[in-house]
């Protein structure tokens, strides 16, 4: 569908940094871009930037125009002032660039998801794997708050049955422990490997503890929308919780896998 779109990596990463800011506004809020040619870049504002505004090659948004991955709001003016937002069609894209980015810049979670797609990873923790890649795929298709919850749904069961599969492997008694209280079964686990390990790894051990139920905290809050703190989700708390929760089973894995 989009062998004959042809963008420069500049380009592609200017898309791509549209799309996340215009989705780290919630949808009520959301506005066009604002954008100011001045000598050869032109200077963008939005909201959703983390650092606004940011500049650009002053060809690179009449490019992406002309491929119909943006569209004028409000015309060019006298003074180089104009608005753009992004089309479906610029969604779309975003959606296949992610798909295929495999730049230096993305290597350590390249490799947190090959590691992930391993047989090794998957045969010991089939269903944890299986919620995990269900949330990472549902993050690049929608931003809707339905859709955020969702993923934050998707990835509690995915560290529930991550718990779940490491108590099975080590063979610990499960009965009296809640499946929801994985900081529990965690603890267990780490407790009787840590043992195991020299005097440098026992410290990453007992720091790994205190990251998972960080991360529990951030997925509970996605799940539930965020509604104690009344912040509509954007986004970008979509992208943390599954980033946060690959990382986090990632680690403890390679830790015991260290401790045989």
């Amino acid at each position: 569908m989009f062998e004959n779109i042809l963008l420069e990596p500049e380009q592609e990463e200017l898309l791509v940094l549209l799309v996340e800011a215009g989705r780290n506004v919630p949808q009520n809020k959301r506005e066009s871009f604002w954008a100011m040619e001045s000598g050869n870049d032109t200077v963008i504002s939005h909201p959703g930037f983390a650092r606004p505004p940011i500049k650009t090659y002053k060809s690179n948004v009449p490019f992406l125009l002309t491929e119909e991955l943006l569209t004028l709001s409000q015309p060019r003016t006298g003074k180089g002032k104009f608005e753009f937002e992004i089309t479906p069609k610029g969604f779309k894209y975003y959606e296949y660039l992610k798909q295929r980015i495999t730049q230096p810049l993305h290597r350590v979670e390249t490799e947190v998801r090959s590691y992930f797609s391993t047989s090794q990873f998957q045969e010991k923790h089939p269903k944890a794997y299986k919620k995990w890649l269900d949330a990472e795929e549902m993050l690049w298709k929608s931003d809707s708050e339905q859709q955020l919850t969702v993923i934050g749904h998707l990835c509690r069961e995915a560290m529930q049955e991550f718990a779940d599969s490491i108590i099975r492997q080590y063979q610990l008694s499960e009965s009296s422990v809640d499946k929801a209280k994985t900081v529990i079964r965690i603890r267990r686990v780490l407790n009787l490997k840590k043992e195991s390990l020299g005097q440098t790894e026992k410290p990453f051990l007992d720091a790994l503890l205190p990251y998972w139920g960080t991360v529990s905290d951030l997925i509970q809050r996605q799940e539930h929308g965020a509604q104690k703190e009344g912040k509509p989700l954007v986004w970008e708390d979509g992208r943390r919780v599954v980033f946060q929760t690959a990382i986090v089973m990632f680690e403890i894995d390679r830790a015991l896998a260290r401790s045989q």
